[in-house]
């Protein structure tokens, strides 16, 4: 896991413009101490899947999600995926707002940042076993996006075993605790033609968080895998 300092600085709201040279060193130097402490942890099941014009089949769950069924189209299986930086990332976050507001907002970018690219790596490691027969993975897509409900995570959670495996639980709000955490499906398929691209599933291209697209070539990765209910720890 290692810093994005460009995606921090977005998540801080410099998106098309350059950041101050006191918000670029304090960046670093929290993002360096963040590096050092924290200890992510992550978990992921694949499953055989079955898609419909608007909705998904898993392991007996039938997700009403004409958004989530249309990322999937083509797909022969899908991992459910939950990632988090820990409890040391919240406790962190709040000793540096007790610094002051700007320390603390630079320490919440910095472990947005960094849970983004603790994904990506363990994504990127699912790629690689899916590579090994051809397939492809299609970007993560979490409850919340579009359609897909946030109710969801209640059926996502048992099945990941997520307090147990990571230590993750879910409020009766549905909120995540730690709150850098991540849930998501990732679809597993034998077309090359999908960006890996955390931001190219989304359709809310005015997003002020939205990350640049990069070309197909650029970020798709490979991937492959026999079997449903394979799981990683």
């Amino acid at each position: 896991m290692r810093l994005n300092e460009k995606e921090a600085l977005r998540y801080l709201g410099f998106r098309g413009r350059p950041a101050d040279a006191e918000t670029v060193r304090a960046v670093r130097e929290i993002g360096a101490a963040l590096e050092k402490s924290l200890q992510p942890k992550c978990v992921s099941r694949r499953y055989a899947v079955r898609v419909s014009d608007t909705a998904v089949e898993l392991d007996g769950w039938r997700i009403e999600s004409m958004k989530l069924a249309r990322h999937l189209r083509g797909a022969e299986a899908a991992y459910l995926f939950a990632a988090t930086l820990g409890v040391q990332a919240d406790a962190m976050v709040r000793r540096y707002a007790v610094r002051g507001a700007a320390a603390g907002a630079v320490a919440d970018a910095v472990c947005s940042a960094l849970i983004e690219d603790y994904c990506d790596e363990m994504q990127a490691r699912l790629a690689a076993e899916e590579a090994r027969n051809g397939l492809f993975l299609r970007p993560r897509f979490s409850p919340g996006y579009g359609d897909f409900a946030l109710e969801s995570q209640r059926e996502i959670f048992p099945r990941l075993a997520c307090e147990k495996r990571i230590g993750v639980t879910l409020t009766d709000s549905l909120l995540m605790t730690p709150f850098k955490s991540v849930t998501a499906v990732i679809g597993v398929t034998a077309s090359p033609d999908c960006a890996y691209n955390k931001c190219a599933a989304c359709t809310n291209t005015a997003c002020a968080f939205r990350a640049e697209m990069e070309a197909p070539d650029k970020v798709r990765e490979s991937a492959g895998a026999e079997g449903s209910g394979d799981e990683t720890p």
